[in-house]
């Protein structure tokens, strides 16, 4: 036989014996191996009918039951004496060794000469037949397998080749509910097929966001089809990693921190979007940035692998960067982070509690101020909350003038009774603002 299986000039005198694919390449691998005799003996007990007899049931009654290697055992001692041990069929003894013989007389002449078989042998040669048949053994349960070709099978519960890491799966039925049982089969080494499918083997790499562990997780496998030799995590690079962390984000399986410091950020450039819309101003908006991070944060990721680090990102770096150096200096003008009261205390404003910015300052702090503090170059006039002695807002209001002329004696009255250590003056006007209570009388 060639490579491919077919008959040489020497053997077409016996080119009557049928021969599956399977086995030619299984033949032509034992003679580049110098097994010619193993190569014919596992040839003829594949094709032959099952030496090992069978109950009425269908099950085997050998309790080698699928072992492959078992049954070249018992067909060499069945030529030493000629007589069948334990639960051997003679009959189907004697046809193996017959299309064994004849088997033999087809090799070619050029081959090596036969010897005797190291232990890996016979496995080798099966690698070389039933590529598609390694199987895996599954962890869910005892004498179950994952073949290399996707499919799900198991060995007889009596196989003592259920606790075997891998296996050649030689034979196998239909079986039920797509799971097939393993007739024959023999056991092989993860060194071994690294040996003989290193031409086979996949790398693959796995770079995910793993929304349980809240990280990322990047492993590196080693498979034979869907049969996965080895599996180790390595690091992955930045340009594997952030753009996961993106897309986490964006779905909402991780999440960013908008501290208060980044939503008085986003809050001042929203006021110069929309108080100057012809200047090109950057959509900050939470839902903006979320549904594309990549567009603002990627380059910012570097070093981030899990919910943890990414929580503690600070965020004003990455918004502070779509702005422009004359945006950002607009800003600072425009959009200041506090403003001087009369007290002579500077107020922080809060710009992300709406879309007017909140000045919250004691009433007594704001003694004689008729004009509300304005931002925006003037275009935009503070919301002032005018706050009790205790930081409770007594008024909110937009016209400071129109509260000292009308509505601060009302507050006055309800107030002064309980808080009379602070000042509470009949005229507002002609009052020197202050942030301290009234000093003690001696």
């Amino acid at each position: 036989l060639d490579a491919k299986g077919a008959v040489t000039p020497a053997g077409r005198s016996m080119a009557r014996l049928p021969l599956h694919p399977r086995l030619a390449r299984l033949l032509h691998r034992a003679a580049e191996l110098g097994c010619t005799r193993l190569g014919a003996d596992l040839s003829a007990l594949l094709s032959e009918r099952d030496i090992f007899r069978r109950t009425p049931s269908g099950s085997r009654v050998h309790g080698e039951g699928s072992d492959l290697s078992a049954r070249i055992d018992v067909l060499r001692r069945w030529r030493k004496r000629q007589e069948a041990a334990g639960d051997a069929d003679p009959w189907a003894l004697r046809a193996v060794d017959r299309a064994s013989q004849q088997l033999l007389s087809l090799m070619r002449k050029d081959s090596k000469a036969a010897g005797e078989e190291p232990g890996t042998i016979l496995p080798r040669l099966l690698l070389g037949a039933f590529p598609d048949r390694i199987g895996k053994r599954r962890e869910e349960g005892k004498g179950r397998f994952l073949l290399s070709q996707g499919r799900g099978v198991k060995l007889p519960p009596a196989s003592r080749l259920s606790r075997s890491p891998f296996i050649i799966a030689v034979h196998v039925d239909a079986g039920e509910k797509a799971e097939g049982m393993v007739h024959l089969a023999e056991p092989v080494g993860e060194d071994l097929l690294r040996d003989e499918m290193g031409a086979r083997l996949e790398t693959q790499r796995r770079v995910e966001w793993d929304r349980r562990e809240g990280r990322i997780v990047s492993t590196q496998e080693e498979r034979l089809g869907a049969v996965q030799l080895s599996v180790r995590p390595f690091p992955p690079g930045e340009e594997e990693a952030a753009p996961l962390i993106c897309e986490a984000i964006r779905s909402g399986s991780a999440r960013i921190d908008f501290s208060y410091e980044t939503r008085q950020f986003q809050g001042r450039v929203s006021l110069m979007r929309r108080t100057f819309p012809g200047e090109n101003w950057p959509d900050l908006s939470e839902e903006r940035l979320l549904s594309a991070p990549q567009d603002w944060l990627l380059p910012w990721l570097k070093g981030i692998r899990t919910r943890q680090q990414l929580g503690a990102l600070d965020l004003l770096p990455p918004l502070r960067a779509q702005l422009s150096r004359e945006q950002q200096r607009l800003l600072g003008e425009r959009a200041p982070t506090s403003l001087a009261v009369p007290s002579g205390r500077r107020v922080a404003l809060d710009y992300a509690s709406g879309d007017i910015p909140v000045l919250s300052v004691k009433l007594q702090e704001m003694f004689g101020l008729a004009d509300t503090p304005e931002v925006a170059g003037g275009r935009v006039k503070v919301l002032v909350h005018l706050l009790s002695p205790g930081g409770k807002p007594v008024q909110v209001t937009r016209d400071l003038k129109g509260f000292w002329n009308s509505g601060y004696q009302e507050v006055k009255k309800e107030l002064k009774g309980r808080y009379p250590k602070h000042p509470w003056p009949d005229d507002p006007w002609k009052a020197v603002p202050t942030r301290q209570a009234k000093p003690r009388k001696r």
